[in-house]
């Protein structure tokens, strides 16, 4: 049964790690093919890896060496957190209280694989570090530190992953668990018509399919707890343009199918840095693991009918408030962009 909870991955023996030869350096392209995999076509930028020695290591990945001298002020530290029966690896590399800036790797513990990760992290040693600079299609390993925890610590943690694991979320520390900034509420019509009008990526999912699943009211717990797993990261990025964006959630009803919509598209915020915009884009990431999840498409959210239910403007997330002097406004802004087209708001 124990051997369920702690299962056994074999490493890579073939993988490289970054060391005191590599500081400084550009990694070899060819030796650290699985980093450059993981950067590059995964977009990811900060990640666990099992090493050749079956070793877990962290590795947080800046635009350039700037950043992460403007990033990392502070002595690193790792907190753990549960969110979302997931548990939370929270990087911090500001403390200050007021801008914090963490990178939260999340661990799903009913997968064995990510279960091994988290676990083998806290039973080593110490752990591995390593800052990563990605420019021009190179990587600069810019520098490495050991990550040690208190065994206070180590039980905490232990603890969590167990609780999660047997399915006992109510046997966890109040603390464990990641609370919600206060959100505030708002009345839609509070947006300007500018907003209202906007096009960005829908997320397209068989919504019959999940309440069949799940059950209509644990269906939209779980749409909307994935809407604020993706908020919570987009508010902690290392990136300020990526905190500081300004973007709405809407949501369409189409036949058997559902799309959540976020508008605009935030591709521009994405696009650059990484490859792989689906993996950089915490929309992407956390929507589209979804069993139900289709396929992704440019929406119009009026065009579709949709409502807006969130907005989130530099680091706040308000609730938007819907009722018919909403429903009225949205069928006049629909008027106005689409004469002569039958309106689903009315």
């Amino acid at each position: 049964m124990e051997n369920e909870f702690f299962p056994q991955l074999t490493p890579d023996s073939t993988l490289l790690s970054p060391d005191e030869q590599t500081q400084g350096e550009i990694l070899d392209k060819e030796k650290f093919h699985d980093v450059y995999k993981l950067v590059e076509e995964d977009g990811l930028p900060y990640f666990a890896r099992l090493n050749g020695r079956g070793e877990v290591e962290l590795y947080l990945v800046f635009e350039t060496v700037d950043a992460f001298s403007e990033q990392t002020r502070d002595a690193v530290s790792v907190e753990f957190k549960t969110y979302q029966n997931k548990l939370l690896a929270v990087i911090w590399t500001l403390t200050d209280p007021l801008q914090p800036l963490g990178f939260p790797l999340s661990f799903d513990i009913r997968s064995a694989d990510e279960r091994f990760v988290a676990l083998t992290i806290l039973q080593q040693p110490f752990t591995a570090l390593h800052y990563l600079a990605y420019e021009d299609g190179q990587m600069t390993h810019i520098y490495s530190e050991a990550i040690h925890f208190s065994e206070d610590e180590r039980i905490r943690a232990n603890g969590m992953i167990r609780s999660l694991y047997d399915g006992t979320p109510e046997s966890m520390p109040e603390e464990a668990e990641v609370r919600e900034e206060d959100t505030q509420t708002i009345s839609a019509l509070s947006l300007p018509a500018s907003v209202l009008e906007e096009t960005g990526m829908a997320f397209v999912l068989e919504y019959n399919r999940m309440m069949a699943t799940h059950g209509e009211e644990e269906a939209q717990h779980l749409l909307m707890s994935t809407v604020k797993q993706a908020v919570w990261v987009m508010r902690r990025h290392s990136r300020s343009e990526v905190r500081d964006s300004s973007f709405t959630v809407w949501a369409a009803e189409q036949a058997e199918r559902l799309s959540l919509i976020v508008t605009p598209s935030l591709s521009h915020l994405f696009e650059v840095v990484h490859m792989s915009e689906d993996e950089a884009n915490p929309f992407s990431r956390f929507l589209m693991t979804l069993p139900e999840f289709v396929q992704t498409e440019d929406a119009a959210p009026l065009q579709l009918g949709a409502f807006p239910l969130l907005r989130y403007e530099n680091g706040q997330l308000y609730h938007l408030e819907l009722d018919e002097v909403v429903q009225q406004h949205l069928a006049k802004l629909f008027t106005q962009a689409f004469p002569g087209i039958l309106n689903p708001y009315m």
